[in-house]
């Protein structure tokens, strides 16, 4: 069978699976791969189409809506009479290069980025954080330089998203040969409890590969959605310890023969 038609049958068929404990390893590690990849592909598009949203979104805010602003020795200049906000989906920008508001002002925004005559004031998360301009002294940094560096990232982004979708595909494909393998630690408990003596921490590691496709895919599909379940590590290990327990249930019991001397 191979592994496309073993991903289906992960999803509804523990009989199915049990069988899949004489395979090699080596195809074991490739459905890894595959289901990682996979399950992936949600997050990815999410991920990809955000990105693209942000930037363009970030480009057209710079060009149309924002007054004309420069920094220059350390001190930032803008062309308002008074504090410039806006909001841009719930993240508010503030350009005061004549400091009319207060830090506590700026503070009652929950995401907020401001630009002040001598700093910049990072508010996220219940965290605040500021960045002297005295940091770009001898630099002198216009509107049109920010214009060009996002049509410069527009530009390169497909190349941006590729790294970032790469790295993010090797790190979910080890985050899941940890879970693989801790899943399989616990497996050798349960088929003691259930007496499959037959099972070594190899069969237990290759069934524990398949028991998570189906947690795996429906998790990475409620991330996609962004649903968020509390406790979501957790409860997606519970589910596939629980599968990964009618997988060992479906594995036959060696009977034991015993010999009968005719007297």
């Amino acid at each position: 069978m191979n592994i496309f038609a073993q991903f289906v049958k992960s999803l509804y068929s523990p009989k199915a699976m049990a069988s899949f404990r004489f395979q090699g390893i080596g195809k074991t590690i490739l459905y890894v791969f595959l289901l990682v990849l996979i399950t992936s592909i949600p997050m990815f598009i999410t991920f990809g189409t955000s990105a693209m949203n942000l930037v363009k979104s970030t480009d057209q805010f710079l060009v149309n809506e924002t007054p004309d602003f420069y920094i220059q020795d350390g001190q930032f200049h803008a062309d308002v009479e008074e504090p410039f906000i806006a909001d841009e989906g719930g993240f508010t920008i503030i350009l005061d290069p004549d400091n009319e508001l207060t830090l506590n002002q700026i503070r009652s925004y929950q995401e907020v980025v401001a630009i002040q005559s001598h700093e910049i004031i990072f508010q996220g998360k219940g965290t605040t954080d500021f960045v002297p301009l005295s940091d770009f002294q001898g630099a002198e940094i216009t509107k049109g330089d920010l214009i060009s560096f996002m049509n410069s990232v527009g530009s390169s982004f497909p190349i941006i998203i590729t790294i970032l979708l790469l790295v993010g595909y090797v790190f979910f494909s080890a985050t899941k040969f940890i879970q693989v393998t801790i899943l399989a630690l616990f497996g050798l408990i349960v088929k003691n409890s259930l007496k499959r003596n037959n099972l070594r921490y190899r069969h237990t590691w290759i069934l524990s590969a398949y028991a998570v496709t189906l947690p795996t895919l429906i998790f990475s599909l409620l991330q996609a959605l962004r649903i968020t379940l509390p406790y979501s590590t957790l409860l997606s290990f519970a589910v596939s310890l629980f599968i990964l327990f009618l997988i060992i249930k479906e594995v036959k019991v060696k009977k034991t023969v015993t010999n009968k001397t005719i007297e």
